[in-house]
């Protein structure tokens, strides 16, 4: 089943503001500047780790919440938490997976990514604090 979002935007001045774009593009640069991302996508300044870096989301497609698995394996875990990793030409959003254990969230090393124009909403969760600066480069 397709996700059929409107998500109007003015191409004249770029105001992406009140999208689920808009959302996710203010959630990406938050999180690349707190965690001291350079142009190249290397961390620049990670001996002084931020106490937040990562606003967790979870994703609502027209199918109801997305949930991956960590691995392809029968037993993997399911995941229904990410964090916004990368938006590409504003179409599509690479999404790290955060894994709940006891309130205790961690980002793992895998990543999906998606069309924009399936996600019909978004819920955001206080932020947390991810150690990217090895998985970045990794």
């Amino acid at each position: 089943m397709a996700c059929l979002v409107n998500q109007t935007t003015n191409n004249n001045t770029n105001n992406f503001n009140g999208t689920i774009l808009g959302l996710l593009k203010r959630i990406d640069k938050m999180q690349k500047e707190a965690v001291g991302l350079d142009q190249a996508g290397s961390c620049n300044t990670c001996i002084f780790a931020p106490a937040f870096n990562t606003k967790p989301i979870a994703v609502y497609t027209c199918n109801g919440l997305l949930t991956v698995n960590t691995t392809p394996l029968a037993e993997a875990e399911a995941v229904n938490v990410f964090r916004v990793e990368n938006i590409l030409n504003d179409e599509t959003v690479v999404l790290r997976l955060i894994t709940v254990i006891d309130d205790v969230y961690t980002c793992t090393l895998n990543t999906i990514t998606m069309k924009i124009s399936c996600i019909c909403a978004i819920q955001c969760f206080d932020s947390i604090n991810c150690t990217l600066c090895n998985q970045v480069n990794a």
